[in-house]
């Protein structure tokens, strides 16, 4: 009852206050107003009609559709590891002691609750209960990456989305400068053997071995405080609503591939 019937060759977009809502989220307001006689609330609800071109996904939302598409169909799927996203594997547990030893508060463990809604899914990195907040560490790899750490747009959406699946109003986003584990060290020395043909004597060899020693004896060094950076994000319930919307379109994209 009080579902938006519409021309099924049509796309139709629907918007509350000038922001754009999912096409469940204005049926709901919809039954709402019927089921309780109040269809004041539905004075800022518009829809508008567009064509399919307008409604389309970026090309690299589409990129990550296909990849969905792909695993699910064949069970194809690419796994990439870099140097990074290792050292973030590695030093899990170093990051998230480094950010208790330097902000305190709660007692922090590694959340392995998978939180799920209608619409995304995720697994924040650590949850404060009692302070309400949810957080998301990184772990820089070097001094230079560590140093030019912001807060991009998708770590936004992203802490947004936990933000969602939590309730919660308050996320941080936390960078972490600690060392590089020996075997990794050991690995980078590797690579750069046989890129000198196996001679140890090389003194190119021999110097950068020796400053990828210096590079990570020196954050070992460093007070605690220098090697964290955090930022404070507050709930964004339009930007909420974006990730909503961009999921409807996703999946709507996901049923055309064949």
């Amino acid at each position: 009852m009080g579902k938006l019937f519409t021309d099924p060759k049509a796309k139709i977009l629907y918007y509350f206050d000038n922001i754009e809502i999912t096409t469940a989220k204005a049926n709901k307001l919809i039954d709402d107003a019927i089921n309780t006689g109040n269809f004041s609330k539905l004075t800022g609800l518009i829809s508008k009609s567009i064509k399919p071109t307008e409604s389309e996904l970026s090309e690299t939302a589409k990129a990550k559709v296909l990849e969905m598409f792909l695993f699910e169909k064949y069970g194809y799927k690419e796994r990439i590891m870099t140097d990074a996203m290792y050292k973030g594997l590695l030093c899990e547990q170093d990051s998230m002691a480094l950010v208790q030893a330097v902000l305190g508060g709660e007692f922090r463990t590694k959340n392995k609750v998978n939180f799920v809604n209608d619409y995304i899914s995720g697994t924040p990195d650590s949850i404060l209960k009692k302070e309400l907040i949810v957080e998301d560490i990184k772990t820089s790899e070097n001094l230079r990456t560590f140093y030019n750490a912001e807060i991009t747009k998708d770590y936004d959406i992203q802490l947004q989305g936990y933000m969602y699946l939590t309730g919660f109003e308050k996320a941080r986003l936390i960078y972490c400068l600690v060392p590089t584990p020996f075997e990794q060290i050991t690995n980078a020395k590797k690579r750069l053997y046989y890129q000198f043909d196996c001679n140890e004597d090389n003194k190119d060899y021999i110097e950068l071995c020796d400053q990828i020693d210096a590079n990570n004896d020196l954050i070992e060094r460093m007070p605690k405080q220098d090697r964290i950076k955090v930022f404070a994000i507050e709930r964004n319930e339009e930007l909420i609503n974006q990730i909503s919307v961009k999921v409807e379109r996703a999946r709507e994209y996901f049923m055309t591939l064949k």
